[in-house]
């Protein structure tokens, strides 16, 4: 049994332009769709269109090259073609913005499923199921419903009418409230107007800081004061991982040629990177690539980190070996901030007061001027024990029971 997605892409705006290549966060709606579906396990997706302009055709050449599979159809035959008995076909609103639960929920092995919400005048955009419900943009149904839908004589709207033939069927009903589409979680984006409000909201629902206090009181205020312009280029999702590790590795190179606080500043703007990298994963569907990406150039960081000491010794001027206290205690300094996100991870819903936790951007923040000053050794010998203490408040604010 395989999954495959048809995807709506044939309604069309005020100002002529096609919906589903309406823009948010600098990503077509198309495009999020595609990468949703793919990590629910689709690598077939049909799209259903009218006309084809040529702005459709560099989508869907961006689309392949993420490794899936781009047919448009134009009929049921079209679509009948394409799909085994065994096979299940997704069913994607055109303009549907929905989060990963919502794909992974709808793509659940089983009978058929639509995905339906109340009716309210929060979810008018959507096709009405009966008198009191609404499709919520998402459905499963089998090949036999399109089977059904290519032999009706005439011409129909393949995925309405694929709906109806589900809904006549009696597939199961996954409920979602009306609530998530005030909240922007989900959504059919009608017009220009109504994209521009949903990456406004975005912007200021998006997660503050995440684990750490580098990380939440210094960089991230700093990326989102510019995060409408990192959001809205297409061009950072793509560039912004190559920057920033090579940002990391000049701070190598820089600690290596005995310029250590060099090293350390490029360090602090690599950290800022990072923050960002982490900004737009929160409005990017190729976030899981980006996550990757992240958690390789950050254990580099820490790498570094551990091994700072050493490499600005013995690759300067005059190699020698490092002070015990830098030797020692980078590692050191390293082991309790991984020791602070291992604990982070453990507490599930107990995670408030994250920013309280340790991170390699303080660390970097701190040993800068420290370089500069030439006071390394007493911060090498301070960090540590900071970061230590750091995590024993943030244990002990933690287990503190939630106020009601």
């Amino acid at each position: 049994m395989a999954l495959i997605a048809l995807v709506g892409a044939t309604e069309t705006l005020p100002d002529g332009g096609l919906r589903a290549l309406v823009t948010v966060a600098g990503e077509t709606l198309i495009e999020r769709q595609a990468a949703r579906l793919a990590d629910v396990g689709v690598t077939q997706i049909a799209v259903a269109v009218g006309a084809v302009p040529s702005e459709l055709l560099a989508t869907c050449d961006r689309i392949r090259r993420r490794g899936l599979t781009v047919t448009p159809v134009r009929s049921a035959a079209d679509l009948l073609a394409m799909v085994r008995a065994d096979d299940r076909l997704l069913l994607v609103a055109d303009g549907l913005r929905a989060g990963p639960t919502h794909y992974a929920a709808i793509a659940r092995p089983g009978s058929p499923a639509i995905l339906v919400t109340g009716d309210t005048v929060l979810t008018q955009g959507f096709e009405r199921i009966d008198a009191a419900r609404r499709w919520g943009g998402l459905a499963n149904i089998s090949q036999p419903m399109v089977a059904e839908l290519a032999a009706m004589p005439g011409e129909w709207d393949m995925m309405l009418t694929l709906l109806r033939v589900a809904v006549q069927a009696g597939s199961r009903r996954l409920y979602c409230e009306p609530a998530l589409f005030e909240q922007g979680e989900i959504a059919i984006v009608a017009d220009r107007p109504t994209a521009a409000a949903i990456e406004q909201s975005s912007l200021q629902q998006v997660e503050y800081g995440g684990m750490g206090f580098g990380r939440s009181a210094f960089l991230m205020p700093l990326v989102r004061l510019a995060g409408p312009l990192v959001v809205r280029s297409p061009l950072t999702a793509r560039y912004l991982p190559v920057v920033t590790g090579l940002l990391w590795i000049a701070a190598a190179a820089l600690a290596g040629s005995g310029l250590a606080a060099a090293g350390a500043l490029v360090a602090v703007t690599g950290g800022l990177g990072l923050a960002a990298m982490r900004f737009l994963s929160a409005f990017r569907a190729e976030s899981a690539a980006h996550d990757r990406a992240r958690a390789t150039i950050r254990a580099f960081g820490l790498i570094l980190l551990a091994f700072f000491p050493w490499l600005v010794s013995l690759g300067g001027p005059t190699p020698a070996a490092p002070s015990y206290s830098e030797a020692a205690l980078a590692p050191c300094l390293a082991a309790a901030i991984l020791l602070a996100r291992a604990l982070y991870e453990d507490v599930g819903e107990k995670r408030r007061f994250h920013w309280l936790l340790p991170d390699a951007e303080q660390a970097w923040i701190m040993l800068a001027p420290a370089l500069l000053f030439g006071i390394a050794t007493l911060m090498f010998a301070i960090l540590p024990l900071l970061a230590l203490l750091q995590i024993l408040v943030w244990l002990r604010f933690a287990r503190r029971p939630q106020v009601q």
